[in-house]
């Protein structure tokens, strides 16, 4: 039968055994065995039930159409004609996945390895499945697919990547730092995916012996629980790359006493000086004797103040390129004394480039004396999570060639002063990212996902994003069905209703930035009036827009599988409510109505108790994901966002008695026909005054 690489229909006649809450179907000819999965219980438990083919066939055809809401199939495969490779991979996902070894009712899969590192091939006939696979990423794509019903009958589904690496890099510097165990859930995931890399962003939320003040209370690994993150991802197919910082983003322990030798700047190290090395060596010989990778990222973006601190006053001034190059020249040897093969953030050489120190700056010039100064052992990572256009993704990949190396890429899964990963900022940035990398031949590509402004993101809702991303690498376009089906059976949740969460992020086709709304003080409304002043509407469409939402999502409140749906639903609600008495609050006092604000102070006990509501789900969705470190900054976020709203009943109780002859607050904001939205972050939504 010829291969149809992008056929993912089918398998409505085949003998599979579907795995899950539901029925499951295993069976010959026309009789169908059902085995149920309690999920609660790590490998299940089974019990066998009969049913006929018709049936079978009315629970493939739901497959066929992404509808398998609970089911996934169950395999099986034999130690012996297995590649040893593959053996550690099946062991491990058989801890959560029916993937059983040896001869048990489910279908029975060869794999056998092929000379083409890029290809993967499932082949599904009566008797079984054979999947011909040129990396192990593939296999478990393979895998994957069969698990969730995607086989096409008596044909073949193909697979391709260009991709020698396909990874993630998920931040744990802005305040989350993940659970172990809770990562080794995401590791399974990633490898049923194809992800074959993984890199942990540290830059200071690791210990370094010798060094208390580096991540002190700041939920650091420790050198254990990092070996069992190598050991595990290794199980798993899985590379773990060192991911740190040796010159900017350091403000983190730039903030001790212990490190002021060290300091050039609040965020930056000092260039040139002994201590400096002695820190950085530290950290490199850390990696080398915990990780078993031999490729290190060791960071250095965004060093925009570089030489313009306690360096300027030593020294005077000194190009940044020329500072830049040394520092990095002196890592890279460190690296090299430990056998590491480093990469960079490239940014920097760009920026510096540029008069505007933009990184995408299309007229920025890097000097030829530059790039001839760039060590030849570090590799460069091509970072952007921004444009939607591919042609400036090629413009720019062939930017870093220039640079005579061959460049990573950097994309990004959109997490960062999110609630919820951003579906359309996402798929609109990484899809022509992946297009651009397929048709350029990049070799190296991974999605970062970011914490800026304290990680409050459900961050296990970007596992949907991830799924996209790898369909989209691998098939080369995304059928929606097809990802649906995959991520009910590799994630165990409903795809379609990940994307209704994420329109907590969007609203009359614009984002939201709702983290903001939320810190948003509730008298001086430093955001909302920013809202309003878009039109007399523009409030009103975002309460109908969240309290839509809110009725939406409830009835899915039990999905937390991938993403913490009830957590997502309260948001929605508590945004509605407070929305909606602000725009209220407001049209009250402007008109003088007393009748009016009465009624809207008693809103105000009805939002306050909301609002420890979703403390309470923050606290929850933290700590099931996170080490406790750092939970404390949102909770001090909604402490004070309450405080405020009692502060507002008070203000609104005076000014109703006549001990207060108006509210300045508001007065303000009446004033005010226009108003610019401030940057998005809770320090600008919090207060217009200083946060010391």
């Amino acid at each position: 039968m010829p291969a149809d690489r992008m056929d993912r229909d089918g398998a409505d006649e085949l003998p599979v055994e579907l795995f899950g809450q539901g029925n499951g179907i295993v069976g010959q000819q026309n009789q169908i065995t059902v085995r149920v999965l309690n999920t609660a219980v790590a490998g299940g438990i089974w019990k066998p039930v009969a049913i006929n083919m018709q049936k079978y066939r009315q629970v493939a055809k739901k497959a066929k159409m992404g509808m398998l809401s609970d089911k996934t199939i169950a395999v099986c495969w034999q130690k012996k004609s297995t590649p040893c490779e593959l053996h550690s991979i099946l062991a491990t996902l058989a801890a959560e996945y029916p993937v059983c070894c040896g001869k048990r009712n489910g279908i029975q899969v060869h794999f056998e390895k092929t000379a083409k590192p890029g290809f993967g091939c499932l082949r599904l006939t009566d008797s079984g499945a054979t999947i011909s696979y040129g990396t192990p990423a593939l296999a478990m794509r393979a895998l994957s697919a069969l698990m969730a019903g995607l086989a096409p009958k008596q044909r073949e589904m193909v697979e391709f990547s260009p991709f020698t690496t396909f990874g993630i890099m998920l931040d744990c510097s802005r305040n989350a730092v993940m659970k172990v165990e809770h990562f080794k859930k995401w590791l399974r995931r990633l490898a049923l995916l194809g992800y074959n890399m993984a890199m942990l962003y540290t830059e200071d939320t690791y210990e370094l012996p010798g060094e208390d003040f580096f991540g002190r209370l700041r939920g650091r690994y420790t050198a254990d629980e990092l070996r069992e993150i190598d050991r595990y991802a290794a199980s798993l197919g899985i590379e773990m790359i060192p991911c740190i910082q040796t010159l900017g983003h350091l403000e983190q322990i730039l903030q001790w006493p212990a490190y002021h030798a060290v300091r050039d700047t609040s965020s930056v190290l000092l260039v040139g000086e002994k201590k400096t090395y002695e820190l950085v060596e530290k950290m490199i010989r850390h990696w080398k004797d915990i990780f078993r990778s031999r490729r290190i990222h060791i960071g250095m973006d965004e060093t925009h103040d570089l030489g313009r601190g306690r360096f300027m006053d030593q020294h005077g001034f000194r190009r940044g390129f020329d500072l830049f190059n040394e520092h990095l020249g002196k890592v890279v040897n460190i690296c090299k004394r430990h056998g590491l093969k480093p990469m960079i953030w490239s940014d920097m050489y760009f920026r510096l480039g540029s008069v505007n120190m933009d990184y995408y700056d299309r007229k920025c010039k890097i000097p030829k004396e530059v790039i001839a100064k760039i060590p030849k052992a570090v590799d460069l990572v091509y970072w952007d999570y921004y444009h939607k256009d591919e042609g400036f993704f090629l413009d720019w990949i062939k930017r870093h060639r220039a640079l005579g190396r061959e460049p990573l890429m950097g994309s990004g899964v959109w997490t960062w002063s999110k609630f919820w990963h951003d579906r359309k900022f996402t798929e609109d940035t990484t899809g022509p990212c992946i297009s651009a990398c397929r048709k350029a031949q990049v070799k190296e590509l991974f999605f970062t996902m970011w914490g800026d402004d304290g990680a409050y993101c459900d961050f296990d809702s970007a596992l949907a994003g991830l799924a996209f991303c790898a369909e989209k690498a691998y098939a080369g376009k995304c059928s929606e069905n097809a990802l649906a089906a995959r991520f009910q059976a590799v994630c165990g949740s409903n795809y379609k209703i990940q994307q209704l969460a994420s329109r907590l992020e969007y609203a009359e086709g614009e984002p939201q930035y709702p983290g903001t709304v939320l810190w948003d003080d509730p008298l001086l409304a430093v955001v909302l009036s920013g809202k309003r002043s878009k039109g007399t509407k523009s409030l009103d469409k975002l309460e109908t827009h969240y309290a839509s939402l809110s009725k939406e999502l409830k009835p899915f409140a039990h999905d937390t599988a991938a993403g913490n749906i009830r957590h997502a639903q309260l948001l929605a609600q508590t945004l509605a409510l407070k929305i909606g008495l602000f725009k209220r609050l407001l049209r009250a006092y402007t008109t003088g109505n007393r009748g009016q604000l009465i009624a809207v102070r008693k809103e105000i006990p009805s939002l306050v108790r909301h609002l420890g509501k979703v403390a309470d789900s923050f606290r929850s969705v933290w700590l099931s994901q996170n080490k406790p470190f750092g939970l404390e900054v949102l909770q001090i976020r909604m402490a004070g966002v309450i405080a405020r709203c009692r502060e507002l009943d008070r203000r609104i109780g005076e000014y109703l008695a006549g001990k207060d002859k108006n509210l300045p607050e508001l007065d303000e904001n009446i004033m005010v026909s226009k108003c610019a939205e401030k940057e998005i972050s809770y320090r600008n939504a919090a207060t217009a005054s200083a946060i010391f």
